[in-house]
Protein backbone atom coordinates (compact mmCIF):
# COMPACT_ATOMS: atom_id res chain seq x y z
CA UNK A 1 0.00 0.00 0.00
CA UNK A 2 2.87 2.33 0.74
CA UNK A 3 4.81 1.99 -2.60
CA UNK A 4 0.80 2.22 -4.35
CA UNK A 5 -0.02 5.44 -2.16
CA UNK A 6 4.06 7.48 -2.71
CA UNK A 7 2.81 6.39 -6.52
CA UNK A 8 -0.24 8.14 -6.04
CA UNK A 9 1.39 11.15 -4.74
CA UNK A 10 3.76 11.79 -7.15
CA UNK A 11 1.51 11.71 -9.86
CA UNK A 12 -0.09 14.15 -7.94
CA UNK A 13 2.63 16.76 -8.67
CA UNK A 14 2.98 16.61 -12.27
CA UNK A 15 3.09 19.12 -14.66
CA UNK A 16 0.18 20.79 -16.67
CA UNK A 17 0.36 21.98 -20.10
CA UNK A 18 1.93 25.41 -18.88
CA UNK A 19 4.53 24.26 -17.02
CA UNK A 20 3.33 24.65 -14.00
CA UNK A 21 2.64 22.02 -11.49
CA UNK A 22 -0.34 20.47 -10.78
CA UNK A 23 -1.26 19.14 -7.01
CA UNK A 24 -4.47 17.76 -5.95
CA UNK A 25 -3.99 17.62 -2.40
CA UNK A 26 -4.98 21.81 -1.63
CA UNK A 27 -5.85 22.63 1.69
CA UNK A 28 -9.72 21.57 2.62
CA UNK A 29 -9.24 18.18 0.26
CA UNK A 30 -8.49 14.88 2.33
CA UNK A 31 -6.39 11.82 1.27
CA UNK A 32 -8.32 8.28 1.97
CA UNK A 33 -7.99 4.94 1.01
CA UNK A 34 -10.34 2.69 -0.68
CA UNK A 35 -9.05 -0.99 0.05
CA UNK A 36 -11.47 -3.28 -2.00
CA UNK A 37 -11.32 -6.87 -0.84
CA UNK A 38 -12.57 -10.24 -2.70
CA UNK A 39 -13.04 -12.68 0.34
CA UNK A 40 -13.66 -16.03 -2.07
CA UNK A 41 -11.62 -17.02 -4.84
CA UNK A 42 -14.39 -17.49 -8.46
CA UNK A 43 -14.59 -18.15 -12.07
CA UNK A 44 -11.48 -19.63 -12.76
CA UNK A 45 -9.46 -19.46 -10.09
CA UNK A 46 -12.22 -20.96 -8.19
CA UNK A 47 -11.95 -23.95 -10.63
CA UNK A 48 -7.94 -24.44 -10.67
CA UNK A 49 -8.60 -24.34 -6.90
CA UNK A 50 -11.25 -27.95 -6.99
CA UNK A 51 -9.33 -29.54 -9.72
CA UNK A 52 -6.07 -28.85 -7.74
CA UNK A 53 -8.06 -29.84 -4.36
CA UNK A 54 -8.88 -33.11 -6.13
CA UNK A 55 -5.14 -34.16 -7.16
CA UNK A 56 -3.79 -33.18 -3.80
CA UNK A 57 -2.48 -35.83 -1.40
CA UNK A 58 -2.78 -34.08 1.67
CA UNK A 59 -0.49 -36.69 3.97
CA UNK A 60 2.60 -37.03 1.58
CA UNK A 61 1.70 -32.70 0.36
CA UNK A 62 1.98 -34.10 -3.37
CA UNK A 63 0.26 -33.60 -6.47
CA UNK A 64 -0.65 -35.66 -8.97
CA UNK A 65 1.57 -34.84 -12.51
CA UNK A 66 0.89 -31.81 -14.08
CA UNK A 67 -0.25 -33.95 -16.99
CA UNK A 68 -3.44 -35.22 -14.69
CA UNK A 69 -4.07 -31.86 -13.86
CA UNK A 70 -3.95 -30.08 -17.10
CA UNK A 71 -6.14 -33.10 -18.28
CA UNK A 72 -8.18 -32.30 -15.45
CA UNK A 73 -8.84 -28.38 -16.41
CA UNK A 74 -9.05 -29.08 -20.08
CA UNK A 75 -12.38 -31.42 -19.56
CA UNK A 76 -13.79 -29.02 -16.91
CA UNK A 77 -16.38 -25.83 -17.89
CA UNK A 78 -13.05 -23.77 -18.10
CA UNK A 79 -11.57 -25.74 -20.70
CA UNK A 80 -14.51 -26.38 -22.60
CA UNK A 81 -15.04 -22.50 -22.78
CA UNK A 82 -10.98 -21.79 -23.56
CA UNK A 83 -8.41 -23.74 -25.37
CA UNK A 84 -5.36 -25.61 -23.97
CA UNK A 85 -3.15 -22.95 -25.15
CA UNK A 86 -5.52 -20.16 -23.15
CA UNK A 87 -5.53 -22.72 -20.14
CA UNK A 88 -1.91 -23.07 -19.92
CA UNK A 89 -1.44 -19.14 -20.49
CA UNK A 90 -4.21 -18.54 -17.77
CA UNK A 91 -4.30 -21.13 -15.64
CA UNK A 92 -0.75 -22.76 -15.06
CA UNK A 93 0.68 -20.04 -13.54
CA UNK A 94 -1.77 -19.46 -10.82
CA UNK A 95 -1.59 -23.49 -10.81
CA UNK A 96 2.22 -23.50 -9.97
CA UNK A 97 2.00 -20.75 -7.09
CA UNK A 98 -0.76 -22.68 -5.50
CA UNK A 99 0.95 -26.03 -5.52
CA UNK A 100 3.82 -24.51 -4.05
CA UNK A 101 1.30 -22.63 -1.31
CA UNK A 102 0.05 -26.37 -0.47
CA UNK A 103 3.28 -27.84 -0.27
CA UNK A 104 4.47 -25.25 2.15
CA UNK A 105 1.51 -24.83 4.18
CA UNK A 106 -0.58 -28.10 3.94
CA UNK A 107 -4.44 -28.12 1.93
CA UNK A 108 -6.05 -24.92 3.73
CA UNK A 109 -3.56 -22.95 1.04
CA UNK A 110 -6.45 -24.62 -1.68
CA UNK A 111 -9.36 -23.41 0.33
CA UNK A 112 -11.74 -21.31 -1.96
CA UNK A 113 -11.90 -18.22 1.43
CA UNK A 114 -8.94 -17.87 3.85
CA UNK A 115 -9.25 -18.87 7.37
CA UNK A 116 -10.11 -15.83 8.90
CA UNK A 117 -11.98 -12.67 8.06
CA UNK A 118 -10.35 -10.24 5.61
CA UNK A 119 -12.74 -7.56 5.66
CA UNK A 120 -12.82 -7.99 9.77
CA UNK A 121 -9.27 -8.28 10.04
CA UNK A 122 -8.72 -4.72 7.72
CA UNK A 123 -11.54 -2.73 9.33
CA UNK A 124 -10.10 -3.99 13.20
CA UNK A 125 -6.87 -2.47 12.14
CA UNK A 126 -8.13 1.05 10.15
CA UNK A 127 -6.94 3.51 12.81
CA UNK A 128 -3.16 1.75 11.89
CA UNK A 129 -3.44 2.27 8.48
CA UNK A 130 -4.38 5.62 8.88
CA UNK A 131 -1.90 6.21 11.11
CA UNK A 132 0.92 4.41 9.26
CA UNK A 133 0.02 5.98 5.64
CA UNK A 134 -1.19 9.41 7.12
CA UNK A 135 -4.93 9.22 5.47
CA UNK A 136 -7.00 10.82 7.03
CA UNK A 137 -9.92 8.41 6.31
CA UNK A 138 -9.91 4.44 5.06
CA UNK A 139 -12.74 2.05 4.20
CA UNK A 140 -12.89 -1.25 3.67
CA UNK A 141 -15.57 -2.36 0.97
CA UNK A 142 -15.77 -5.37 -1.26
CA UNK A 143 -15.04 -5.73 -4.80
CA UNK A 144 -17.96 -8.04 -5.30
CA UNK A 145 -20.69 -5.29 -4.52
CA UNK A 146 -21.71 -2.52 -7.01
CA UNK A 147 -22.35 0.49 -4.32
CA UNK A 148 -19.16 0.10 -3.27
CA UNK A 149 -17.46 -0.39 -6.79
CA UNK A 150 -19.16 3.00 -7.34
CA UNK A 151 -17.99 4.71 -4.60
CA UNK A 152 -14.25 5.12 -6.51
CA UNK A 153 -15.48 6.68 -9.82
CA UNK A 154 -14.04 6.80 -12.87
CA UNK A 155 -11.32 5.09 -11.65
CA UNK A 156 -13.04 1.48 -10.77
CA UNK A 157 -11.08 0.41 -13.51
CA UNK A 158 -8.09 -0.15 -11.39
CA UNK A 159 -10.25 -2.92 -9.77
CA UNK A 160 -10.68 -4.47 -12.73
CA UNK A 161 -7.02 -4.00 -14.38
CA UNK A 162 -5.95 -5.30 -10.74
CA UNK A 163 -8.67 -7.06 -9.59
CA UNK A 164 -8.31 -8.53 -5.74
CA UNK A 165 -8.45 -12.01 -4.62
CA UNK A 166 -8.19 -13.20 -1.01
CA UNK A 167 -4.94 -12.21 0.89
CA UNK A 168 -4.20 -9.61 -1.81
CA UNK A 169 -6.76 -6.32 -1.92
CA UNK A 170 -6.74 -3.58 -4.49
CA UNK A 171 -5.98 -0.27 -2.37
CA UNK A 172 -7.38 2.79 -4.79
CA UNK A 173 -6.30 6.62 -3.12
CA UNK A 174 -8.23 9.72 -3.93
CA UNK A 175 -8.53 13.21 -2.98
CA UNK A 176 -11.93 14.71 -1.53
Amino acid sequence: MRKKLEKYKSNLDNVDKNGAPVTCLVQGKKLIGLIYVKEQFDEWKAECLRILQNNFNIETRTFAPDRVILEALQSSSLGQAKGLRQIQNLCMPFVRLKKKDAVQLGAQALDLKLPFGEVQVLEENIDLIKKQLVLEEVQVLSATNPDDRAKVGPHVKQIEQNPPFPGSPTTIFLTR
